[in-house]
């Protein structure tokens, strides 16, 4: 019994050293974040531009749909849309 409260706080311990906060994650995610035009494949790209007010937007189109995501400077959602392509000849 001895052992098992031995390896619970072992446990414990190493799992503290190694926790990252949510709000540090959104934060790496945000910065690492490259203004710029991406594809994957022929249905499918992403546009990612910075506003002035420090804002990120993320617009992704799959064949006949889209999103639009808005981040702030802190990496939380501020809104998002989604919609369909609509193309006449």
């Amino acid at each position: 019994m001895k052992r098992l409260w031995i390896i619970l706080a072992l446990i414990v311990l190493i799992k503290s050293d190694s926790y990252i906060s949510i709000e540090a994650l959104k934060q790496t995610w945000f910065d690492s974040l490259e203004e710029g035009t991406y594809f994957d494949g022929d249905d499918s790209s992403a546009i990612i531009k910075k506003k002035s007010n420090g804002n990120i937007t993320i617009e992704s189109i799959y064949q006949d749909s889209f999103c639009i995501m808005e981040y702030d400077s802190t990496g939380n959602l501020v809104s998002a849309s989604t919609g369909m392509i609509l193309a006449s000849k």
